[in-house]
């Protein structure tokens, strides 16, 4: 055979080999499902009225999804918004380029600049498929589910927190350069154009980021609330929008408390949020200027509905102590699938005071690593009843998290645990509890402690609670001062509530928590009282 055709076969061998092997490597990349963790406030089924926090993990394909962008202009009436869209670009354009290339559809959505756009190949796409059903339905109301609502914040003045305040205007031309526009997204400003594209598409789930939430991004023609009547699996990234909000007005909180209140209120009327860790594995973006110390609440117990009061108590906090509140979830139940999770744990990261009511959780190594690091930070814990038993499952568990495994299972094939955590962490002793009482536990201060920060607003008699006494005594740790206890007929006294003052970072624990005990004035002034002691102590 002739060299040169011999030569030309064989490089064509090697090139179809090769060829197919790459196309596939890129197809699988890009078509790897998106795991997201979607946060919701839903009605509680025990308690009417009331409201729980929950986490749902779902698993998107990225040819099914879709990011819209909603108003990152280049410029904004308001110098603050300006600053603070500026901040937001860099951290929002990688997100966009790590689903963009996962296969997501981005979708740039510049209100009243489109005309700037009109040649370029996003803008034809985002143009080719109007939908005139969607035109029927896209509507400037409230969605059904926000009937009775109280909007959280006051923004009749336009929102400006600048001072002197910013003169309104339309300054804006187009979209901010930090966001690349690539040839495969789109780009629109009408409800009824995105929806005939994703109908074409076959887009299901919809995440909006931009600004500003409490206005354009909830109420545009493609904003949140139009995404829930076309039917989508619609979603807010939270940690990549803004308010417009002055926080001279109603209710005279932070710019940025006024952002979390905003967001409390979509995850309670609208629609769930997630944040950009799910795309970039980082920790969740923050405005420079946002210097609220971050409360971190995991809860993951079936007992005493602290999925429930968590919520409520970091309301008041958000309202009263200026901090921010953010949630890590664990299923309230005590068996099943699901059970050995707890989801958004990369908050710790961020943290500067943690509160835990957590009950026999078994965790991915990484996870518990999080735990861990957190806890040697050197930084606080308010650490609530079952946390004394937060990470001993009673017996090893597999990684799929189903169940109990035979203790010869090797060490790789569990989840991890930290059955230490009481004693070394908190200075307990957890032996189990007393049978429950109609009476209820009697507490009382400890001599010599009645002036003590934490117990201001208790009275002097003490009062009654209705949870069941915990044993914990002898308690297992030098450092540990004791400032409550608790007594049921016939029992020995019970140490309650104590301060653990680690090498390694302030602990207070109380074994009470019972749901009711919220209702307890005493009970909620030392939940107070133990959020303002160890965030000044964490200072220091």
């Amino acid at each position: 055979m002739n060299t040169k055709l011999l030569s030309l076969l064989l490089l064509l061998a090697f090139s179809t080999s090769v060829l197919p092997l790459k196309i596939r490597a890129e197809d699988k990349v890009a078509n790897q499902t998106i795991q997201v963790s979607l946060q919701k406030r839903i009605p509680s089924d025990s308690v009417k009225g009331a409201t729980v926090i929950t986490q749902d993990i779902q698993q998107w394909n990225p040819k099914e999804t879709a990011i819209i962008i909603c108003d990152m202009w280049n410029q904004h009436w308001c110098k603050g918004a300006t600053e603070r869209v500026g901040e937001m670009a860099p951290v929002m354009n990688n997100v966009l380029t790590i689903a963009r290339n996962k296969g997501v559809l981005i979708v740039h959505a510049p209100s009243d600049c489109i005309k700037q756009y009109k040649d370029s190949p996003a803008r034809k796409l985002g143009q080719k498929y109007l939908s005139k059903k969607a035109t029927a339905l896209i509507s400037d109301d409230n969605l059904p589910s926000e009937k009775d609502a109280v909007w959280p914040i006051d923004q009749s003045n336009g929102g400006c927190d600048c001072l002197p305040t910013c003169k309104e205007g339309g300054p804006w031309t187009h979209e901010i350069d930090g966001l690349t526009i690539a040839d495969n997204d789109a780009i629109s400003d009408s409800g009824a154009e995105i929806a005939g594209l994703f109908g074409q598409k076959k887009i299901k789930n919809v995440i909006l980021m931009g600004v500003h939430t409490n206005m354009c991004v909830i109420g545009r023609s493609f904003g949140l609330r139009n995404m829930v009547r076309l039917g989508m699996n619609v979603v807010l990234m939270r940690d990549l929008t803004d308010t417009m909000y002055d926080s001279k007005q109603s209710p005279m909180v932070s710019h940025f408390t006024g952002n979390s209140l905003v967001t409390e209120y979509i995850e309670k009327y609208v629609c769930p949020t997630m944040v950009s860790t799910d795309f970039t594995g980082e920790k969740q973006f923050r405005f420079k200027m946002d210097k609220r110390p971050i409360v971190a609440f995991i809860t993951a117990e079936n007992e005493y509905r602290t999925n429930q009061r968590f919520p409520e108590f970091a309301h008041e906090l958000l309202l009263t102590k200026n901090v921010n509140c953010e949630f890590a979830y664990g299923k309230p139940i005590s068996e099943g699938p699901g059970i050995h999770n707890i989801e958004n744990l990369q908050i710790l990261k961020d943290a500067d005071l943690v509160v835990t009511c957590i009950r026999r959780r078994a965790l991915e190594q990484e996870k518990m690593q999080l735990i861990r690091d957190y806890m040697n930070s050197g930084k606080p814990l308010l650490a609530i009843r079952t946390s004394s038993h937060a990470f001993d499952a009673k017996g090893n568990v597999s990684r799929s998290g189903g169940g109990v495994v035979a203790s010869n299972v090797p060490v790789s094939d569990q989840l991890a645990q930290w059955p230490e955590f009481d004693q070394q962490v908190l200075g307990g002793n957890y032996q189990g509890h007393y049978g429950h009482l109609q009476k209820g536990t009697d507490v009382a201060i400890v001599p010599g402690m009645e002036d003590h920060p934490l117990l201001k607003g208790v009275p002097s008699e003490g009062f009654v609670s209705p949870c069941w006494l915990y044993i914990n005594s002898p308690l297992r740790s030098k450092n540990i001062q004791v400032l409550l206890t608790g007594a049921i007929p016939g029992q020995p006294v019970q140490p309650l509530l104590w301060i653990n003052n680690r090498d390694k970072g302030k602990v207070i624990y109380t074994s009470l928590g019972h749901w009711d005990d919220w209702k307890i004035e005493s009970f909620r002034n030392i939940m107070f009282n133990s959020v303002d002691f160890l965030l000044a102590g964490s200072k220091k």
